[in-house]
């Protein structure tokens, strides 16, 4: 026996040195999980949360729209935080964030154009990439968060609902009134907000499930339906999985009308009037065809993509894209998939095709000389467009000239659209021709255009990211691209706009013979701490000596939006480390407080240092709660932190959770800066979770009464002996259950029966989840709890 205990340990040493070879990084650098809501209608105002981790006190924020009026530095708030139902096997074992809440007021001008627009967060230690925000046309509600069961909230229509599957398991229900003979959409908004949420949407009507959704990889879910009969409906949300966290926000839109499957072609050329047709669904039946005239003769010369509400079937479209060019356009003509069904084109233009069946492909015949660099720009995905494209250019026995090792398709936007240049060695016809990548695929709404020949020259330039941080006395770079058309070959010379003082940027030339340049930003010591938006602007001479510029944008992919500003970060350093004291494997019981010890290295650092669980765990915590901050004293560097272990927790597993360390830290100017530390190793504490010291046991699962009386709860509690204190007996109310009072009960340590007394008022309620009975004994000033569950059932039964 002794043999084989000792093989098992040796078994877990081999585990745990293998594990803390390849520990899980962590770092306290910014990040934003979410801003709810996500959205708001125009001229309106609103309170807004943003929930991120290590944003640690009153954030600065920055929306894209300088007509806002928004708050320079959001407010740090106590989170609105549910538990959930506990995690079991592999996924308890997972890392987790914890995102702490930041509030401020948002007003939008009643002016301001629907769509989508960005915000961004910072501190001392760095800023967090941009994220969407949606403006909106329609009255919108703010879901009221509570927990447990869900309760179904009546809704008005139009209108656009804002709310989040929190916690794990939720489920959200929103009732509106339907009309006979009216067609309906609803639509589901996560990846255009880019949420985590895998949703899924659900339509009932008097309890029989009409339709349901859960989208696609590239499009958030949608219903449409015509109601056979008038009365209440019921949208249910949830997450595909049952999954759900503070991060899941979406915005419903319930309205009547009918949905824009697709439009064809996807643009036109400036100066003129384009027919389009419009693919609208009332219902989950194949869309039908309307067509609408757009006048593009008003369209300015540097716009490129239009954003559009088009008017079809006398309702209002949803916000569309239509490419707008200058070149000759042509349109399809089926069949056009053999070398003899078009005639060659011979000049610069815009062909305009769809892949509309499964299988299909579309050869396009251009008549080009030898020497001639021919340009294709195929765009699909940028203009909404399912096609997965794949672009060829074949000779006229078919054989493939391009894309070739020597000649190679590069992506040109977030969605793979695509660009290809060729040089022919003789004269001749060439065929372009346009697929899908997965011949089982093809529609109506899967449109491109191609832009074919040598166009007149152009410059776009992009961004790597929208985001660089770099500490005070240090660098850091940034990538900018160019894309350059038209036979354009010079070099570019780049130019910075709002750079802070003490600030330099290098490496501002893309040489002709490149297409991007790592653009170098050098701090000092001296340099101001803060985020600064700034402007990153390209001039290239052409080859007749004009000047072409453009401003480096990077791309918000899910909400198909440009940022044309980068934020540059100058931030402080942390001079503290965590050091961990205690065990690597220490055991404590389940409803106790375990002490951990650790240690500060202050590098210089002699002030207070506050001590809280971190914002992002190795594991998640499994109701593991810090009892307390822990304010460490100037000079003092060993302490103890209590983690408080939550009484239903899981038992014989190892939990490993991690502290950070916070400070108010002074620069050489003066300044004050909050800065914090937090690793994957040095901030933990792995805690091995044992059975329970004490225990509380509910006579009554669930009690029968009417509202306007008294109840008895009647209980029983196990104790350790060791515990020789009293226990206090109370009775825990879910903030959103009104009307229910009740009065703490001390037990003597000799008692192991007693009972309290709830009180409820008249409007009691509601009680759509448990109450909790939790007993606490203090022992050695440390609290040991227990919890036991019981349920309120309320009886509506007429006294007569």
């Amino acid at each position: 026996m002794q043999f084989r205990r000792f093989n098992q340990l040796c078994c877990t040493a081999v585990v745990l040195l293998c594990y803390s070879n390849c520990v899980w990084s962590q770092s306290s650098d910014p990040a934003a999980s979410y801003i709810f809501p996500a959205g708001m209608q125009r001229g309106t105002t609103a309170q807004i949360t943003v929930g991120g981790l290590f944003l640690l006190q009153d954030p600065w924020f920055q929306i894209s729209d300088a007509d806002f009026q928004s708050p320079e530095r959001l407010q740090t708030e106590e989170t609105l935080w549910f538990d959930g139902p506990q995690l079991i096997g592999q996924r308890s074992l997972e890392k987790d964030d914890y995102p702490k809440d930041h509030t401020g007021t948002l007003s939008v001008p009643a002016e301001a154009e629907a769509g989508v627009r960005y915000w961004r967060v910072w501190t001392a230690q760095g800023g967090t990439a941009a994220r969407s925000f949606v403006i909106g046309d329609l009255p919108e509600v703010v879901e009221q968060e509570a927990d447990g069961d869900p309760m179904p909230e009546d809704v008005p229509v139009p209108v656009t609902v804002n709310g989040r599957i929190f916690p794990r398991t939720d489920l959200d229900i929103w009732t509106f009134h339907a009309e006979a003979g009216r067609h309906y959409v609803i639509k589901l908004d996560t990846k255009r907000i880019m949420s985590p949420l895998d949703g899924r949407i659900a339509l009932f009507q008097n309890g029989h499930e009409l339709a349901d959704d859960i989208g696609t990889h590239q499009k958030d879910p949608v219903i449409r339906f015509r109601a056979d009969r008038s009365g209440p409906c019921q949208v249910h949300v949830h997450d595909i999985g049952y999954q759900g966290s503070q991060a899941c926000v979406y915005r419903l839109t319930i309205r009547e009308g009918v949905q824009t499957e697709w439009i064809y072609p996807l643009g036109g050329r400036r100066g003129e009037t384009v027919s389009l047709e419009v693919g609208l669904s009332a219902n989950q039946q194949p869309a039908e065809v309307h067509h609408v005239a757009v006048d593009l003769t008003s369209v300015d010369g540097a716009v490129h993509v239009l954003k559009r509400r088009l008017t079809a079937k006398n309702q209002p479209t949803e916000e569309l894209l239509l490419s707008v060019s200058d070149l000759p356009e042509l349109l399809e003509t089926e069949p056009n998939d053999s070398p003899d069904s078009t005639s060659p084109v011979e000049t610069a233009s815009v062909f305009n095709g769809r892949i509309d069946k499964p299988g299909d492909k579309d050869l396009w015949p251009m008549s080009v000389r030898a020497g001639q660099t021919v340009e294709l720009q195929l765009t699909a995905g940028k203009l909404q467009s399912r096609l997965q494209p794949v672009l060829l250019v074949l000779d006229a026995d078919g054989n493939q000239i391009a894309p070739t090792e020597s000649v190679p398709v590069t992506t040109n936007s977030h969605v793979s659209d695509l660009q290809l240049t060729f040089t022919p060695e003789t004269d001749a016809t060439y065929w372009i021709c346009v697929k899908d990548r997965f011949p089982s695929r093809g529609g109506p709404d899967f449109g491109y255009r191609l832009q074919t020949g040598t166009q007149q020259p152009t410059l776009e330039l992009q961004l790597g990211n929208d985001l660089v941080k770099v500490g005070r006395g240090a660098e850091a770079t940034a990538t900018v691209r160019a894309i350059r058309s038209g036979g354009l070959q010079g070099d570019i010379q780049l130019e910075i706009e709002g750079l802070p003082p003490e600030t330099e940027a290098s490496e501002l030339l893309i040489p002709a013979d490149k297409n991007e340049v790592s653009v170098k930003f050098t701090s000092s010591a001296a340099a101001p701490v803060g985020g600064y938006s700034l402007h990153i602007r390209g001039s290239c001479q052409t080859e007749d000596d004009k000047t072409l510029e453009d401003t480096a944008v990077a791309h918000l992919a899910a909400a198909n939006a440009s940022i044309d500003g980068l934020l540059l970060n100058i931030t402080e350093s942390t001079p503290f480390k965590l050091v961990n004291r205690g065990p690597y494997y220490a055991f404590a019981h389940v409803g106790t407080v375990y002490h951990h010890p650790f240690a500060i290295e202050r590098g210089g650092f002699e002030g207070p240092v506050t001590i809280r669980l971190s914002d992002r765990q190795r594991r998640h915590l499994q109701g593991i709660r810090g009892l307390h901050d822990v304010v460490v004293p100037a000079g003092v560097s060993e302490f103890t932190y209590p983690f408080l272990l939550a009484p239903d927790m899981s038992r014989d597993r190892l939990r490993r959770a991690l502290v950070m360390a916070v400070a108010e830290v002074t620069d050489d100017q003066g300044n004050q800066h909050q800065v914090a530390f937090t690793d994957g190793e040095q901030s933990q504490a792995p805690i091995n979770i044992r059975g329970p010291r004490l225990g509380v046991t509910c006579q009554q699962h669930s009690l029968f009464v009417r509202r306007s009386s008294t109840a008895e709860i009647q209980f029983q509690i196990q104790r350790d002996p060791a515990l020789s204190q009293p226990a206090r007996v109370e009775v825990i109310v879910p903030e959103h259950i009104r009307g229910v009072r009740t009065d703490p009960v001390l037990v003597p340590a000799d008692t192991e029966q007693s009972a309290t007394v709830l009180h409820l008022d008249t409007d009691a309620g509601p009680f759509n989840m448990p109450l909790t009975l939790r007993a606490t004994v203090m022992d050695n000033g440390d609290p040991v709890i227990a919890e036991g569950e019981f349920s309120i059932v309320i009886d509506n039964r007429s006294l007569n």
